[in-house]
């Protein structure tokens, strides 16, 4: 039985008529009917009663239709014959044969070419010509055959002109739906490529941080191990020495909680943020770098500086990216100077340098783009700010690149206290 059903199932039409033309035309012919209604091929009033049936079915019809996106052939089938059904009972009590109401039979033949396929079309123009002739049979001469001849015609040519349309509009949606799926494919292999540059961006910044990370944490170490030794030694250990041990061990585990937080920095945990907490762990993870030069990070944060939503591990990404990147351009006994001040709705972040500025290539763009670099000779992937700008951006914030009229680069980090408006998944 299930086998039987199955092979019975003749599948569903997403496309069918969701307008009103049935009704407006059902309309138009009962005024006919009603104007027409003292001609004696028109009985009166049982034609009436059939254009009435005819206009409440095409209503509930209408109805139904409207609430579904999907409705099986059958049911498709059901609406066609309960309509032919009436239009055939219009033509009988309007003249039969000579009738001119035939032309209703033009509804089921629209709606079959519409949403069935060319057997549907083909089988409904066969019925409605064939009770055309039932009921002009007898065939008396040569003008009632040319009359059944163009009828016949008539409904012919509609469903084929009816038919080609929708077959044409169609191709034309299945073309529309395989390119844009091309295009979501795309929008797919650009979100995986600009993951995959993001993690290799990851990587380019714990292989920069790493041998900085690697030495201050060694001295540290070796100033905890001293200080133990000599407290080891002394029957009375001296405080300064215990006070050393502290220090170090607090510099120490600050330095691996700042550089675990890039490791982990892949899912957005959004909450109140001080600002100077993450500039402090930038400070430390880049202070290596500022050494080798004998440059200073500055950092100058108000103490009514309000939290923001925002992920920490995140924005100390931005910091320490930015940051390093200002080192690296600075000169010897150079400045980099990270400042924050209340705006409008935000905190504004500028991170400045008195290195050589951004080349005007640069800064004639809106955005921050990947693989720009300007030191390729270097190792520069120019991944870093990319990195930042997708970072701020999830946050709902903006970022933006300058060089002030005093010299230097200038980085602005807008960032709103609300945090994003909605959280969307992102992987930087």
């Amino acid at each position: 039985m299930k086998n039987y059903l199955k092979a019975m199932d003749r599948g569903e039409v997403t496309n069918f008529s969701r307008n009103s033309y049935e009704v407006i035309f059902s309309v138009f012919m009962i005024a006919a009917a009603y104007f027409y209604r003292d001609s004696p091929q028109v009985v009166y009033p049982r034609i009436l009663y059939f254009f009435l049936l005819l206009l409440g079915s095409n209503f509930t019809f209408n109805y139904f239709l409207r609430r579904r996106t999907a409705v099986n052939l059958w049911l498709i089938d059901l609406i066609l014959l309960v309509n032919f059904w009436i239009i055939t009972g219009v033509v009988y009590y309007s003249g039969g044969g000579s009738s001119y109401f035939w032309v209703l039979y033009l509804l089921p033949v629209f709606a079959a070419s519409l949403m069935g396929s060319f057997k549907d079309a083909l089988g409904v123009v066969l019925l409605c010509s064939l009770a055309i002739t039932v009921m002009a049979w007898p065939l008396g001469d040569l003008a009632t055959v040319l009359a059944l001849a163009v009828k016949g015609a008539v409904l012919a040519f509609s469903a084929g002109v009816v038919y080609n349309t929708a077959q044409s509009r169609r191709r034309a949606e299945a073309w529309l739906a395989f390119k844009r799926g091309q295009v979501e494919s795309l929008e797919r292999k650009v979100t995986e490529s600009e993951s995959s540059i993001v993690r290799t961006a990851s990587a380019v910044e714990m292989g920069t941080l790493v041998s900085g990370v690697m030495h201050d944490l060694g001295n540290a170490v070796s100033v905890i191990l001293l200080s133990a030794q000599l407290s080891a030694e002394e029957e009375a250990p001296e405080k300064a020495d215990m006070e050393r041990i502290l220090k170090a061990s607090r510099y120490a585990k600050g330095l691996i909680s700042a550089a675990m937080s890039i490791v982990r920095g892949q899912d957005y945990v959004f909450e109140p943020v001080h600002l100077k907490e993450p500039a402090e762990g930038a400070a430390l993870l880049t202070n290596y770098s500022a050494r080798k030069k004998n440059a200073a990070v500055e950092l100058a944060f108000p103490p009514d500086l309000p939290p923001v939503r925002a992920s920490r591990a995140h924005i100390e990404r931005v910091l320490i990216n930015t940051v390093a990147n200002s080192l690296s351009f600075v000169p010897e006994k150079g400045l980099v100077r990270v400042a924050a001040r209340p705006a409008e709705g935000g905190v504004l972040l500028e991170i400045s340098d008195n290195g050589p500025g951004f080349p005007a290539r640069m800064l004639l763009k809106d955005d921050v783009t990947a693989f720009e670099t300007t030191r390729p000779e270097l190792g520069g992937t120019g991944l870093g700010l990319y990195v930042c700008s997708q970072i701020v951006r999830r946050h709902g914030g903006t970022m933006k690149l300058s060089n002030p009229p005093g010299g230097g680069s200038l980085i602005s980090v807008f960032l709103p206290l609300a945090g994003p408006r909605a959280a969307e998944p992102a992987e930087l």
